[in-house]
């Protein structure tokens, strides 16, 4: 009875209507890397293997692809799934999936050929092996224009193999690209009921057994089909199978089953199954040996490429392994044996698995011992000793003199802050004793050791006083220019002696060499001053003393050149204009200048002093040619302020030494080499005294220090509290006081300051106090004095009180050298890299006053990109207690292809925030930009992101106000742990071209952006630098003070 009921069940069915609801299943290749859930086809560099078609999942539906003329696929978000290459293309591709149960209404595929107009190709499209239509026709054409292509059932559609074509037509051919796929089905909804699977879904570390039954239907009514590939079993023929006992699943994959009454079917069900296996690793090698120093390989066989595999090394000091399995050994003296461990630590595929090997470290021979000679002694002066390894495996020899034992000396580090050691390369040192000692020598090699050598030295020296100093030298040539005529020496019109006090520095003086600043004959441009022919001495200089403004100089600059007699030939080593520039000097004062004669050595020369007429007045003195010479005992002039190191070279190893120094900072001192900086004009002497046990000797040089007074050199420091900008010196809030600064050099005695819109516009002291009371951008002055005369420093819209101002951290000086911070391989640092550092971080000292930031301005050093869609992430946080970047207190967002650079221009992208940051007097804060993209293009031309910001580095101990987020490394293996630290970069002091634009509420910028002045009328007639100085040739991108025809001033931006 109940088979009749079943019969007419089927029956019945077979004349009802069934319902049914259509459904999209789609997958776009928008994703990079596989990591970031990437999926595709991809057989290339060291992926490639030749297989006659390849597999790929996508969106959870198995897909296939075979190429005629090519086995090279890759892919990537702005191309999409990419077949073939340049010189390997394809002459016919098929993609095909049996995966998707239902009638298949449509197909829509969105492809292009690669970009040249030659390059076409016909796209198919067939359901078990049925075409469909684009169209009226049966296929649709691919250009180089990435466009959608649907292709629809001619009937209520079929079921089945999906197989996508694509025929190249073009003359010429190249890639082909699929970027998305789209499939529509109507998935029948079926009353015959659907198998039911014995073993969930799920994970199994075993085989398993997988039985399927339909509830409520009697045996020899239905039938049950099944296909483990991930195809459709409604699907006849292909590789589905008619269920007739469990199923055996040994490895993992994907169950499909339906049931068939008659000739209906139900809805598929499916099922998962991993089964983990071994990954049968091994090494290739269970034990090695390597001798200490050298270099292996844990060869570790991987049948199944599973991944990742940690390495670990049970004793990192004798063999350390990396994340590759490459070996290196350190130095040992005995033989030691590491036990080198593989760790994977298991998938949804593959069981964890640990595999061992041991490395046994072998002891090189040692080397041999060095040889000196003399072999030690009793010696009545010092002595030279000889110390030499005929080993050819030596590659350095250590020596100490200092070594109190053996054991010291072994343990002894020659990097040490006050090595006791001494490194020479190669196999010979040449070591001078002066005092009695013991000397330890070793030999070593890589990783090899010689025995150490010992030898006792007596050096019985009678004891006597020597010094010298860091300037002392001979005079071989010299002219003070004190006789009625200038003897020697050929002077052109216009060079007269005259008196110009140059009294001052020497006592006998009388007369100077003086060459007005206009021509005498009314013609004449130049008149030169040379001087007489000399052979020039190896460690020798040619030295003068010069007085003169730097005021007009750019009218007329005097120049020293040496010129060669032998060859005619000139160089220039000296411009005044230049001089006065580099050291902001305005002048008059005496002022010292010294010219190495090194590339002269042997020849004949003559120095020439060529004054331009227009300039300013110039007078010389003191010439002279000198040679270095420790031993030399001419007395030294110097200027106050100027400093002289001090060396003793006393005989017979003193035990103390004592030092006197009558006009010094330090009047005494018992270091062996003091330096001692003389404040106060006069002549002092220098006396040394040593002593060894109850002996002492003295040396006293009389008149030896002699010190002139010179003219300050007026130099303004502007705030420290202010904040920097790329467009103004300082940036300040009104009504806070701020303290200029005296930078001045030579020892000024008195001062006056000159100030614009503050509430007093002089002063008198060396660091004045100021508050500004109106806003602008306005200038500052100072005169510094002392008896010697004075000089005046003036900074022309310098400050800027009030308003809103970019900022940032890198001084006026600083602003010509920022660069590009490349990390090798790796990189760039603030950009695109490949080392885990995430973000980057510049940090800001706190407003004076409150203010707010809407807005940020970063300077890119290059934006070249790869991922054109990636988003750029800037943001303003506040600062944690540890001083690091934390809450968000504002966003902004760029794509990587919105970021701007020119390779002429500095260019600023501005980052305009979602909110304004409301920022207290006294509250720090953070910009902090990043993650940058750090993709590369699996095909040529192979370019990565190369995105980075403008950078300028300083020299240890310097500001290092950026700061890295950086991903925390497993000490043992060095691999990446997910989480990350923010680090302050104090290894590599840094700041980053950030600027955010601090607003104080009151004023504007000032800032005018400009290229070329096309007004003939009122065209500029001198550019000067944010700090005063005059220059020729402004540079694109700066800010400058440009003075007009009309005698105004702007402040502007060149392009």
């Amino acid at each position: 009875m109940k088979r009749h009921l079943l019969l007419f069940f089927a029956m019945l069915m077979a004349t009802l209507s069934l319902s049914a609801a259509t459904k999209t299943w789609s997958f776009e290749w928008n994703k990079w890397p596989k990591d970031a859930g990437a999926q595709g086809f991809y057989n290339f560099g060291s992926s490639y293997v030749e297989k006659s078609f390849y597999e790929a999942e996508l969106n959870g539906v198995t897909w296939n692809i075979k190429s005629d003329g090519t086995m090279k696929y890759a892919y990537t978000p702005s191309l999409g799934q990419t077949i073939g290459t340049a010189t390997s293309v394809s002459d016919y591709t098929k993609l095909w999936t049996s995966g998707i149960a239902g009638k298949i209404k449509a197909v829509r595929v969105k492809a292009q050929t690669q970009s040249k107009s030659t390059n076409t190709a016909d796209l198919s499209v067939k359901v078990n092996g049925v075409e469909y239509k684009c169209g009226d026709k049966t296929t649709a054409e691919l250009t180089s224009s990435l466009a959608d292509n649907e292709f629809k059932a001619t009937d209520d559609g079929q079921e089945g193999k999906i197989v996508i074509a694509i025929k190249p037509t073009g003359t010429s051919r190249g890639t082909l690209h699929i970027k998305k796929i789209e499939v529509d089905y109507e998935e029948i909804e079926s009353s015959v009921p659907a198998p039911l699977f014995s073993l969930a879904s799920g994970s199994y570390d075993e085989a398993q057994s997988v039985a399927l039954n339909v509830e409520g239907a009697e045996a020899g009514t239905y039938a049950v089909f099944y296909t483990t590939d991930g195809s459709n079993p409604r699907v006849e023929g292909g590789t589905r199978k008619e269920y007739t006992k469990p199923i055996s699943v040994e490895y993992t994959q994907q169950v499909k089953a339906v049931t068939k009454v008659g000739n209906e079917y139900s809805a598929v069900t499916e099922a998962n199954y991993v089964i983990r296996r071994s990954p049968n690793l091994s090494f290739n090698k269970t034990a090695i040996e390597l001798t200490s120093g050298d270099d292996g390989f844990a060869d570790l066989i991987n049948p199944f490429k599973v991944s990742p595999i940690t390495y670990k090394s049970s004793a990192w000091n004798v063999c350390s392994v990396d994340k590759y399995g490459a070996l290196s050994s350190s130095y040992v003296t005995s033989t030691q044996t590491v036990t080198i461990s593989a760790v994977f630590a298991g998938n949804d595929e593959f069981k964890p698995q640990t595999v061992t090997m041991t490395v046994t470290v072998k002891a090189k021979a040692p080397l041999a011992t060095p040889v000196l000679t003399p072999e030690g002694g009793t010696f009545n002066a010092p002595v030279t000793v000889t110390a030499k390894s005929d080993d050819a495996n030596t590659v350095t020899l250590w020596y100490s003199t200092t070594a109190t034992s053996l054991d010291e000396f072994e343990d002894a580090d020659p990097t040490a802050v006050n090595p006791i050691v001494t490194v020479v390369e190669g196999n010979t040192a040449t070591i001078n004793i002066k005092k009695s000692c013991t000397l330890y020598v070793k030999a070593m090699g890589y990783n090899t050791v010689s025995p150490t050598v010992t030898a006792q030295y007596v050096i019985d020296e009678p004891l006597k006083a020597a010094f010298s100093t860091d300037r002392s030298a001979k005079t071989l040539m010299s002219q003070n220019f004190d006789t009625k005529a200038i003897d020697g020496w050929t002077a052109e019109n216009g060079w007269s002696l005259k008196n110009c006090s140059f009294s001052t520095i020497d006592d006998n003086d009388k007369m100077s060499a003086f060459c007005g600043y206009e021509s005498v004959d009314g013609i004449s441009k130049t008149a030169a001053l040379t001087s007489p022919e000399f052979s020039v001495a190896a460690n020798s200089k040619a030295e003068f003393y010069a007085y003169f403004s730097g005021v007009q100089l750019v009218w007329g600059s005097w120049k020293v050149n040496i010129i060669n007699t032998e060859t005619g030939a000139s160089e220039q080593v000296f411009d005044a204009f230049a001089w006065a520039q580099n050291n902001a000097y305005t002048g008059p004062t005496w002022n010292k200048f010294s010219f190495p004669l090194d590339s002269y050595v042997g020849k004949k020369v003559k120095v020439q002093i060529m004054q331009q007429f227009g300039g300013e007045d110039l007078a010389v003195d003191g010439f002279a040619v000198v040679q270095n010479d420790p031993t030399a005992a001419e007395p030294i002039n110097i200027f106050e302020g100027e400093s002289i190191a001090f060396h003793d070279l006393s005989a017979g190893a003193p035990e103390s030494v004592q030092w006197t120094f009558p006009g010094g900072d330090i009047t005494a001192s018992a270091e062996t080499d003091p330096v001692v900086t003389y404040t106060k004009a006069g002549t002092y002497d220098v006396t040394l005294t040593v002593k060894r046990g109850e002996e002492s000797n003295t040396l006293k040089r009389e008149a030896f220090v002699i010190v002139s007074k010179k003219a300050p050199t007026a130099l303004i420091g502007l705030p420290e509290e202010g904040y920097q900008s790329p467009f103004v010196g300082t940036f300040v809030p009104l009504n806070v006081p701020v303290t200029f600064r005296d930078l001045s050099k030579d020892m000024p005695t008195a001062w006056e300051w000159q100030f614009q819109n503050a509430d007093k516009e002089t002063s008198n002291e060396q660091n004045p106090t100021v508050t500004f009371v109106k806003a602008g951008t306005v200038s500052v002055g100072l005169k510094a004095s002392n008896e010697a005369g004075s000089s005046v420093d003036q900074l022309n819209y310098a400050i800027q009180a009030g308003g809103a101002q970019y900022v940032w951290n890198i001084a006026t000086e600083e602003n010509n050298d920022l660069k590009k911070i490349g990390l090798s391989f790796y990189g760039n640092y603030a950009g695109s890299n490949w080392l885990a550092l995430d973000k980057f971080a510049e940090k800001y000292k706190a407003p004076l006053a409150d203010a707010t930031v809407d807005e940020v301005a970063v300077y890119f050093a290059s934006t070249t990109t790869v991922s054109p869609d990636a988003d750029i992430t800037l943001t303003v946080n506040s600062v944690t207690e540890k001083g690091e970047p934390g809450e968000v207190l504002a966003t902004a967002s760029m794509k990587a292809s919105e970021l701007k650079y020119d390779a002429e221009n500095v260019l600023a992208t501005n980052f305009k925030l979602n909110k304004k940051v409301e920022l207290k007097k006294g509250q720090e804060f953070f910009v902090v930009i990043g993650p940058f993209p750090n993709n590369t293009l699996e095909e040529s031309p192979y370019t990565s992101d190369d995105i980075a910001i403008l950078c300028y580095r300083r020299a240890e101990g310097g500001l290092a106000s950026t700061w890295h987020y950086a991903e925390d490394q497993d000490e043992s293996t060095g691999q990446g742990l997910g989480t990350y630290q923010w680090f302050q970069n104090t290894d590599d002091p840094t700041s980053m071209a950030v600027a955010p634009i601090i607003n104080y509420g009151v004023g504007t910028s000032g800032i005018d952006t400009i290229g070329a002045d096309k007004s003939s009328a009122n065209a500029p007639v001198a550019i000067y630098t944010i700090d005063g100085m005059k220059v020729e040739k402004p540079a694109k991108g700066g800010i400058y003070i440009m003075r007009l025809a009309d005698g105004s001033c702007r402040k502007v931006m060149m392009r």
